[in-house]
């Protein structure tokens, strides 16, 4: 956006003696001469472990996930503005996913889809991970519930 680059950092940031002893990871802007922003340090609340690339959404904001952290403790699906106001939209647990760890794609609809890599409605040690859509303003459906018979633990991103 213009040209500048976003990114994440897994760990980083706020630190959190309880949860992220070396900081739950952030969110920063860099410019193509090299000068580097923050424009968010993650508190586990937040959700931590920003271990994907941010997809620019149609209105502009930068959605991502986090591999865990949140109010469940299990991932966030966010969106942070390019001035680094982040909104947790969704914190995913049990039957709807845990360890959203793939990203997001934006749909020609104008919502999101992602996976998580465990949960949903199978027993694999947690669930064998999920398929899901999550409108911008956050409300999450699960789109399918993988069971062993036709896979487990998605991890790479949609397309």
């Amino acid at each position: 956006m213009h040209g500048n680059l976003y990114g994440t950092t897994t760990i980083g940031g706020h630190h959190d003696p309880l949860y992220c002893q070396s900081g739950c990871g952030t969110i920063f802007k860099i410019t193509l001469d090299g000068t580097l922003t923050t424009l968010r340090g993650f508190v586990h609340t937040d959700g931590n472990l920003p271990c994907v690339r941010l997809v620019q959404g149609v209105d502009g904001n930068f959605y991502g996930t986090t591999e865990a952290g949140g109010s469940s403790d299990f991932g966030t699906v966010f969106k942070i503005t390019p001035a680094g106001v982040l909104t947790t939209l969704h914190s995913v647990a049990g039957t709807d996913g845990l360890a959203p760890v793939a990203g997001l794609v934006q749909g020609t609809d104008g919502n999101f889809y992602g996976s998580a890599s465990l949960g949903g409605t199978e027993d694999c040690y947690r669930g064998c991970g999920t398929i899901f859509q999550i409108t911008p303003g956050g409300t999450l459906t699960v789109l399918h519930s993988f069971v062993v018979n036709d896979g487990a633990d998605p991890r790479a991103a949609l397309v």
